[in-house]
């Protein structure tokens, strides 16, 4: 969610200027460290870009229209939304044995119907509903 804040910020704020940390962790009510590191996790995935110089700050990396919920939470979030076992269950029990392979494919399914759900809306469609 605070990824999402973020990118809203900048996009209704930068009119293709960069948008500093500052402003946007004055938004999410945070620090601007917090801020750039989220930036960083963004960038990566290319949906900003970084701007250095005294008026530098932040830009989005696409057209808002073009970058959809789904992208922002795989830039953010862990690759899987259920996370299985750290270590690999003990094999001699009968569920430690099985429960990996049964609940894979359910929460897969899970996984790919956020993901769609989240894909069809953008960031231009929440920074055009904010007032």
């Amino acid at each position: 969610m605070v990824a999402v804040h973020a990118l809203s910020v900048i996009a209704r704020m930068s009119d293709g200027r960069p948008v500093c940390s500052t402003i946007v962790a004055e938004s999410v009510n945070t620090n601007p460290v917090v801020i750039r590191r989220l930036m960083r996790d963004l960038e990566k995935a290319a949906l900003v870009a970084s701007v250095t110089g005294r008026a530098g700050g932040f830009i989005l990396g696409r057209h808002a229209g073009r970058i959809t919920l789904a992208d922002i939470y795989k830039a953010v979030e862990d690759e899987n939304i259920f996370r299985m076992h750290k270590t690999d269950p003990k094999g001699k029990c009968p569920v430690g044995a099985a429960i990996v392979k049964i609940v894979a494919e359910p929460l897969r399914s899970a996984e790919q119907a956020l993901e769609r759900a989240l894909a069809t809306t953008t960031l231009d469609d929440i920074a055009n509903q904010i007032a």
